[in-house]
């Protein structure tokens, strides 16, 4: 079923329904510099071998196991850019001001073993310094019908000219609590010296 398919599906359901994740995601994000400030994010998401095994189903239109490059052009238009309504699951403020993402480019489907990885890049409208702004990212679907987690530490990096010295604090965004209160979305918060 097409992730859009279950998006609206999860949002017809009843509260109780949602008490726990149907589709997990593991995020990994990569804080692009150029020149001191961060002009883009590379993510990648690794979905977990059931959500994967559906995706391949639904769009392996020859049935032949694998998913052909135009299979997955048709993946990335009918799944992928349909979370662009929401923001790509990708929330990212400035000083606390929201970001609003314009499309999301360079989208690659890699296969690792028995899971899937979407692999694409957010372009920020406007380069931010985090020297000079507060600059949080939070990853999540707001109905924890899918669940996506930031696993571990080495799963975000700062990378690019004016990297160094800053780092990458990952924490719980209590300002975003999901099934009110039951859970809360992974925060990265870069903080600069």
């Amino acid at each position: 079923m097409r992730l859009g398919v279950w998006l609206l599906l999860a949002l017809l359901l009843p509260l109780p329904a949602w008490a726990h994740p149907h589709v997990l995601i593991d995020s990994h994000i990569i804080f692009l510099f150029e020149k001191g400030k961060v002009t883009a994010l590379q993510l990648g998401w690794k979905f977990d071998p059931a959500f994967s095994s559906s995706l391949v189903q639904d769009f392996d239109a020859n049935k032949d196991g694998k998913l052909s490059s135009d299979e997955i052009a048709a993946l990335e238009k009918e799944a992928f850019q349909d979370t662009r309504q929401y923001q790509y699951f990708t929330y990212a403020s400035s000083d606390g001001a929201a970001i609003s993402w314009p499309i999301a480019t360079d989208f690659k489907l890699l296969v690792q073993k028995d899971s899937l990885l979407y692999a694409f890049r957010l372009s920020f409208p406007q380069a931010v310094d985090p020297r000079q702004q507060a600059l949080k990212v939070s990853t999540y679907e707001e109905t924890f019908y899918i669940d996506i987690d930031i696993p571990n530490d080495s799963a975000v990096r700062l990378v690019g000219e004016g990297s160094e010295g800053c780092k990458a604090v990952i924490g719980a965004d209590k300002t975003n609590p999901l099934l009110n209160g039951i859970a809360f979305p992974k925060k990265v918060e870069i903080i600069c010296q």
